[in-house]
């Protein structure tokens, strides 16, 4: 199972706004977003994000989301899955017949990705601009993780996407 991790990020290294509020996020880049979940076919991501848009971006027709959660839970739709770690979240997708997923946040989710060692890419749609607070890339990350830098694209409206792989 690959796993990539897919962020719009501010230059000063935040993912939203202490509210959780992405309203930032440029169109050019919600586009690319959007096409590249549908290229991958499952989500995963955090139970605040999930809940703080579901019925207005989420759950994504068309896809697997698998939602991280703490406690367990049932899905109104069938599309929707709900995991208590990161590996059964995997567990989920591959049961789901998919060979990988984007880990598309929020902050708290990523570092329990990245702490299991088990983000093997990550792309940053870094934007131009400075929020100076709100939630970080990785919320509560335990350790250095070397990565390797493999692209650089300009995609327009000032925006830059970064790609890397993880060094295992």
């Amino acid at each position: 199972m690959k796993i990539t991790l897919y962020m719009a990020i501010s230059i000063d290294g935040f993912i939203a706004k202490s509210n959780g509020d992405s309203d930032w996020v440029s169109e050019t880049d919600a586009d690319l977003f959007e096409k590249s979940i549908h290229n991958a076919g499952c989500i995963i991501l955090g139970h605040r994000t999930y809940k703080q848009y579901l019925h207005d971006l989420y759950p994504i027709e068309g896809v697997t989301n698998i939602v991280l959660a703490s406690h367990p839970q049932n899905s109104e739709f069938k599309n929707v899955f709900f995991a208590q770690s990161p590996q059964e979240a995997i567990h989920i997708a591959n049961s789901q017949g998919h060979t990988e997923a984007l880990l598309i946040g929020g902050g708290r989710t990523n570092a329990a990705f990245l702490n299991e060692n088990l983000i093997d890419a990550i792309i940053l749609s870094v934007h131009p601009l400075i929020l100076q607070d709100g939630i970080r890339l990785f919320e509560g990350n335990e350790n250095m993780v070397p990565l390797e830098q493999t692209m650089m694209k300009e995609i327009g409206d000032g925006l830059v996407h970064l790609y890397y792989n993880v060094k295992k």
